[in-house]
């Protein structure tokens, strides 16, 4: 499993820093991410006397041992869980909502024009937000010439996932057949980790760079190693650059690496390359960026008021808000189907005095009607098990059993205390809608603190509790099968059926709408299409979260795509050549005006419209294609 997690962190940087590398010489294509694994390749080869390769006997053991390893209850249902979600990968295309919105698109407009680079669009996230998981997600989609199969980066990594858990939860002095039983548990019935399996969200993936970081750090303390040293920076530096929301959980590396910092010493130039490149792989650049093109380290305007940008009135409120909707959300069932109700009861609360203090929150304390890829958190069911698992351990104490003391350890004793801390920091100054998922990255560093008590090793040898651990795990297999945007059963025709059997139930109604929402997103990926004349040419996207736009960009090389601003100008429009431009509703209601008035404005005339359906509990949308007046609006080379 180590020699898999220090393979992961060497290619997850030589990608990141890659991107960066290869924008600075414009040459962010084949030919360039060529020369860069052929260096790589050489650099291997030069080096593999000093890589510790597996040996043949060692491949031998481990192929035999598989079989074994999996044959109990928790293992099986983990590579079940892994199974599932390769299929579900397999089967469909993105859905998952940021991913269509954004993160997606914004490696489309890298690749368009060869570079990073400062993209013209009404959603700022495009342009501010972290993008390690982009940068993993480039050469996937410029070799394949398709989004399909970027979900391999959260699958990789949720491989890895119970052997690094085990491994961290063993070296902050958790008994391991504790650490055994929980790593598997948390990692197929974690929720926010089981439902990103085959999906492109970028939650769930950090928590590997997090886990690698700490783990290599104490390894290097224990064996005075210099490689697991500089590979544990690796890690940090790769989890700032996955979510700002995950930089904190630095400070756990920071913690873990103290003791052994002085091993930098050794050679210092290969540690000043090593710390180079942790830089470059780093939230640092886009950071820089941030602050040069808007002014501040997030990338958010000041006065940005688009998409709803969450800043927190105050931290002590952020934390009291978020210690209700964390917890709310983590405790909230499969199905919820009092979902409309209850955010109704929130909209009274957020009206009243004391709810006025968390109007700041992004649609504070609101529920979706089930738990899924973009919404979860730990889950109901690891919530649970771990509360009854805590009364269980101190009941115990409480009748006199004996409790083992563990060694004292300073850095360990902070290792499973920093996290509550972290946490503290991450409630006091995130505030965004089901920001459950946005802790993923957390979530495991909260339980060895809660396991290193000496009564769960006899609590893990009892069958009830074996049983029920395996009982949340299936409960999460069920709904990575039943995942509305990777159903793995005929979903629509079954409730197309039930809806003809019983027309009025709101029920199956609500779930008709839920699980036909990803075939409308998949269609959206053809709309217009055969309205485009083929060719190269300038296209251009004025919406907000437009679902349209990769449809317009893929297959690579067809057209090129280009946002368009509230305040662009007839003249502008025409200097950047454009042809046709999707024009979505979000952004007329910006501009207060019709695709009648906007049309005769700009001098376009409509050449097809369309309405998807949108979000669970919203109104549906238009978009409409508008084909430009040649005459008015003269062509202009394409710049590659």
């Amino acid at each position: 499993m180590l020699v898999v997690v220090r393979a992961w962190i060497l290619l997850s940087a030589l990608l990141v820093g890659a991107g960066w590398i290869l924008s600075a010489f414009h040459e962010l294509n084949r030919i360039g991410y060529g020369i860069i694994f052929a260096l790589a390749a050489s650099a291997l080869f030069f080096c593999r006397g000093k890589v510790p390769w597996p040996s043949r006997e060692g491949f031998r053991r481990a192929f035999h041992k598989f079989p074994r390893r999996f044959k109990r209850p928790a293992p099986f249902l983990f590579l079940v869980a892994a199974g599932l979600a390769l299929i579900g990968g397999v089967l469909y295309v993105p859905t998952d909502g940021d991913s269509i919105s954004y993160r997606i698109p914004r490696v489309l407009h890298w690749l368009g024009q060869e570079r990073w680079h400062w993209i013209r669009t009404l959603d700022f996230r495009m342009d501010n937000a972290a993008p390690g998981f982009e940068w993993l997600s480039s050469p996937l989609i410029l070799f394949t010439r398709t989004d399909r199969f970027l979900f391999l980066i959260n699958w990789i990594s949720f491989l890895m996932l119970p052997g690094l858990s085990f491994s961290v939860f063993t070296r902050l002095q958790v008994r391991p057949r504790v650490a055994w039983w929980w790593a598997w548990l948390i990692s197929a019935g974690g929720c926010c980790f089981a439902l990103q399996a085959d999906t492109t969200q970028n939650d769930s993936f950090a928590c590997i760079y997090a886990l690698a970081a700490v783990d290599l750090a104490l390894r290097a303390k224990e064996n005075k190693s210099l490689n697991d040293l500089w590979l544990s920076l690796l890690a940090a530096a790769l989890l700032t650059d996955a979510k700002q929301t995950d930089i904190p959980l630095a400070m756990l590396w920071l913690i873990a690496a103290w003791p052994s910092l002085l091993l930098l010493g050794r050679r210092p130039l290969a540690t000043a390359v090593v710390l180079a490149t942790g830089l470059l792989v780093s939230v640092l650049p886009v950071t820089i960026f941030n602050i040069r093109h808007v002014g501040t380290w997030t990338g958010i305007p000041a006065d940005q008021i688009l998409l709803g940008s969450v800043r927190l009135d105050s931290p002590f409120w952020g934390v009291l808000g978020n210690a209700f909707c964390l917890t709310a959300q983590n405790l909230k069932p499969p199905l919820f189907p009092w979902a409309e109700e209850w955010n109704a009861m929130m909209g009274n609360f957020l009206n009243t005095p004391f709810g006025a203090h968390f109007l700041s929150f992004e649609r504070f304390g609101k529920m979706n009607f089930y738990v899924g890829s973009q919404t979860a958190g730990i889950g109901l069911g690891i919530c649970v098990l771990i509360l009854l698992s805590i009364c269980w351990t101190h009941g115990k104490k409480r009748m006199g059993a004996s409790v083992a003391i563990v060694k004292s350890d300073a850095t360990l004793w902070l290792l499973r205390m920093m996290p509550w801390v972290l946490l503290l920091i991450f409630m006091a100054k995130v505030g965004a809608f089901e920001n459950a998922r946005q802790l993923a990255p957390y979530y495991v560093f909260f339980f060895p603190s809660l396991l290193v008590h000496s009564g769960h090793m006899e609590l893990v040898w009892r069958i009830w509790w074996q049983r029920l651990g395996c009982l949340v795990v299936f409960v999460t297999v069920m709904l990575l099968i039943a995942a509305p945007y990777r159903p793995l059963f005929p979903a629509q025709t079954i409730l197309g059926w039930l809806h003809d059997k019983r027309p009025d139930s709101k029920l199956v109604t609500s779930f008709l709408f839920l699980y036909s929402y990803r075939a409308d997103v998949e269609n959206s990926r053809i709309y217009f299409r055969k309205d485009l004349p083929p060719g190269s040419y300038e296209v251009g996207v004025a919406d907000l979260n437009s679902y349209v736009e990769i449809g317009l960009w893929l297959p690579l090389g067809q057209r090129h795509v280009e946002g368009i601003l509230v305040g662009d100008t007839p003249e502008q429009l025409r200097a950047r050549g454009l042809r046709y431009v999707v024009v979505g509703d979000s952004f007329l209601k910006i501009k207060k005006e019709t695709i009648g008035q906007w049309m005769s404005l700009q001098g376009g005339e409509l050449t097809d419209q369309s309405t998807h359906q949108g979000r669970f509990g919203t109104a549906p949308g238009h978009i409409y294609l508008v084909h430009l007046n040649p005459s008015a609006f003269p062509l202009s080379p394409v710049k590659n």
